[in-house]
C-alpha cells in the first residue's frame, strides 16, 4: 500500500511540475511579444524624422515650423524637395552687424547702410539633407529665396514699389546629410510687416514663411 501511495504521490508531483513549466514558458512568450511591440513603437516614433507642413501665401509657416522647398541637385540635374525651417529673424543693429561682417569678408559685395527708415533683416534657417542626392563633393545649404507681400506681389510702401533683393549668406561648407544652418538677408522699411519669405525655386516646391 505504501509503495502504491508513493507512486501516486510521485506521479501527482510530476504532473504539477510539468504544468508549472508550461505556465512559465507561456509567460516568457508573452513578455517577449510585449517587448517587441514596445520596441517597434518606439523605433517608429524615433525614426519618424522631420515631417514638413504644406504652406502657401494664405497659410504661411511660423518660426521653427518645417516646410518643403525645391533645391537643385547638381549630381542629378533636377530639383528635389528638402525640409527647411526658419529658426529666427533678426532686425536692426544686430542684423546690420551680421551683414557687414559677411560683406567685409566677401569679394562680391560692398557694405552699404540701408536708406533712411529702412533696416536689414536676417532670416536664419535650417535645411535637412538626409534624402537629398549629392555627388562625391556634397552640397551647400544655399537655396533660392524671394520676399513678396502677403498677396505674392511686389511690396508697395509709402506709394513706392520696392524691389527686394535677398542675399544668401551661408558659408562655403559642403555636406552629404544631416541638418545645417543658413542665413538670408534683405532690407525693408522699418514699419513694414506684411512680407512673406519664400524658399524654393519658382514653379517648383516652395515653403512660405511669415
Amino acid at each position: 500500500m505504501k509503495k502504491t501511495h508513493l507512486i501516486l504521490i510521485s506521479a501527482l508531483i510530476f504532473i504539477m511540475l510539468c504544468g508549472c513549466g508550461e505556465d512559465t514558458d507561456n509567460e516568457k512568450d508573452t513578455d517577449d511579444q510585449s517587448v517587441v511591440t514596445e520596441n517597434s513603437s518606439s523605433v517608429s516614433e524615433d525614426n519618424s524624422g522631420i515631417r514638413p507642413v504644406s504652406s502657401s501665401l494664405t497659410t504661411p509657416l511660423g518660426i521653427d515650423e518645417w516646410g518643403s522647398a525645391a533645391k537643385f541637385s547638381v549630381s542629378m540635374q533636377k530639383y528635389y524637395p528638402v525640409p527647411v525651417r526658419i529658426t529666427s529673424v533678426i532686425k536692426g543693429k544686430d542684423a546690420a552687424a551680421k551683414v557687414k561682417q559677411f560683406m567685409d569678408s566677401s569679394d562680391e559685395y560692398d557694405y552699404k547702410k540701408p536708406e533712411d527708415d529702412y533696416e536689414w533683416i536676417c532670416a536664419e534657417y535650417e535645411m535637412e539633407l538626409n534624402d537629398f542626392p549629392t555627388d562625391e563633393g556634397g552640397t551647400d545649404v544655399s537655396i533660392t529665396s524671394f520676399v513678396t507681400d502677403k498677396d505674392g506681389k511686389s511690396i508697395e510702401y509709402d506709394g513706392k514699389i520696392i524691389s527686394v533683393t535677398t542675399i544668401n549668406m551661408t558659408d562655403d561648407s559642403y555636406y552629404y546629410d544631416g541638418t545645417h544652418k543658413g542665413l538670408i538677408a534683405y532690407t525693408l522699411p522699418e514699419k513694414y510687416s506684411d512680407q512673406i519669405l519664400i524658399l524654393g525655386e519658382y514653379n517648383e516646391t516652395q515653403a512660405f514663411f511669415k
